[in-house]
């Protein structure tokens, strides 16, 4: 951080507030949830502004500065030999083109991880619009990644308009979510992604909306995700089916036909993202679902090692397949939703993220102990999206828990399901509450009746 930065980052808030100002005044009259438009966007740019804090006085370096570096130097490369410049940012990571690189130009960081210098190819133009100030690069970053959060907030306002302001606060204001995924980091990229995937899965399978614009967007989703974190895609795919599947069932009204219809379709669409998932395996390399098993065994067996100073966790031992990794899913997923816990932070940011955590464990046990098992299962069938968000939260934490034993890493990595995590109690709880509404109602009705027939009676 420099002069440049705090002279050029006022400039910029300004430009983003009025242009958020402008788009909040277009739609508040029909979108009365676009009151949370400014205080969200402005959530995300202050996390993003700690995490410049955060890297620069208190880590003194890391991915976030590394990032930008690298960005400096390939601005300085376009200078230097714009046909390299040009070359690398189509993916050209030959030899010949690393040499281009210098002491006038600075030499790249990640240079030999494809799928990480993928956020370089993306963020270095973003450096160039933020006049080369890591402040500005890193708040329009974030600015341009509210987009997948604020489309995500939409479509749930949209479905259940009386609970914006829950759902504000599980997508724009949690922490963590606000503070890892804000940053000029891989994780700020593929949070945004996976909400533009959600959004758009929706709109082009759900309600069939302007199919080709929406399938374009799911399409670009899908392919940052593949190329920054391609396991992301196996968490989404499975809840995607079966948000597609419970939804195109709803549509059937008869019963006795959507109970025939409901087994063929479970199979025919099981079988689907089966074929999927291997045809991406083929195609994904160090991504396919073997190299993810095998990777996250070397991953979790070395960084559980003494040397990384008692800020790992050990889920015990397993192997690289599925039946050996499921044994180990009840304390995968309660790692990768609720640690670490208070009594395992280390230092200040930890200690942040246990208190999260601490909030999160209660809000959960409440509403276990609310809704009871039995109404739990049953409750989770009553919207698909409520399955897909579910799904998909309970699937990532499983992922992130079982092959991230480290803490600082997890913390980070795991910010995706947070929201979605929370989104998912607060239908439950929603629901529950309908149903003892409408119970209460009912019984209701029937005492009105019950009087009524009583003084009909006496009458008579």
């Amino acid at each position: 951080m420099s002069l440049l930065d705090l002279i050029l980052t006022p400039f910029y808030l300004l430009a983003i507030y009025l242009f958020a100002k402008n788009t909040v005044n277009k739609n508040i009259e029909n979108k009365p949830y676009y009151k949370y438009y400014i205080p969200g966007l402005f959530t995300k740019l202050f996390g993003g502004f700690c995490v410049c804090l955060i890297y620069t006085f208190y880590y003194k370096g890391g991915d976030t500065t590394n990032f930008f570096n690298t960005d400096l130097a390939m601005l300085k490369l376009l200078i230097k030999s714009p046909s390299t410049f040009f070359s690398i940012m189509g993916g050209d990571f030959s030899d010949e083109n690393h040499l281009m690189f210098d002491n006038d130009t600075g030499y790249p960081f990640y240079w030999y991880d494809h799928h990480t210098f993928f956020v370089v190819r993306l963020t270095t133009l973003i450096c160039l619009l933020g006049l080369k100030s890591y402040l500005t690069t890193t708040l329009l970053l974030a600015w341009f990644c509210f987009s997948g959060l604020w489309k995500i907030f939409c479509l749930f306002s949209e479905f259940f308009p009386s609970l914006t302001k829950q759902f504000a606060i599980a997508i724009f204001y949690v922490p963590s979510v606000a503070f890892w995924g804000s940053g000029l980091l891989k994780d700020t990229i593929t949070l945004s992604a996976i909400c533009w995937f959600t959004y758009s899965f929706y709109k082009c399978f759900i309600k069939m909306d302007s199919f080709f614009k929406n399938f374009i967007y799911l399409v670009i989703a899908a392919y940052l995700i593949i190329s920054i974190k391609a396991y992301i895609l196996y968490a989404l795919l499975p809840g995607a089916f079966l948000w597609f599947t419970f939804a195109s069932l709803g549509n059937i009204q008869n019963r006795i036909i959507r109970g025939f219809v409901a087994p063929f379709l479970l199979m025919g669409g099981s079988l689907s993202v089966f074929l999927l998932l291997q045809q991406l395996s083929t195609e994904m390399g160090k991504f396919s679902v073997n190299s993810i098993l095998e990777r996250a065994v070397i991953t979790q067996q070395d960084l559980v090692k003494d040397y990384y100073g008692g800020t790992t966790f050990d889920i015990g031992k397993f192997d690289a397949n599925i039946p050996s990794m499921l044994s180990k899913a009840p304390i995968a997923i309660l790692s990768g939703l609720f640690r670490p816990f208070l009594w395992e932070s280390s230092n200040p940011v930890m200690v942040f993220s246990a208190l999260e955590n601490s909030v999160i464990i209660v809000f959960t046990i409440m509403t276990i102990l609310k809704l009871k098992i039995f109404y739990f299962i049953t409750l989770l069938k009553k919207s698909p999206v409520l399955i897909y968000s579910f799904s998909f939260a309970v699937c990532f934490a499983f992922s992130v828990g079982i092959s991230t034993p480290n803490f600082g890493s997890l913390v980070r990595y795991r910010i995706p399901s947070i929201p979605f995590f929370l989104i998912s109690l607060i239908l439950l709880r929603y629901y529950y509450d309908e149903k003892i509404r409408k119970q209460a109602l009912k019984e209701e009705t029937k005492e009105e009746d019950r009087l009524a027939s009583k003084e009909r009676f006496q009458i008579t």
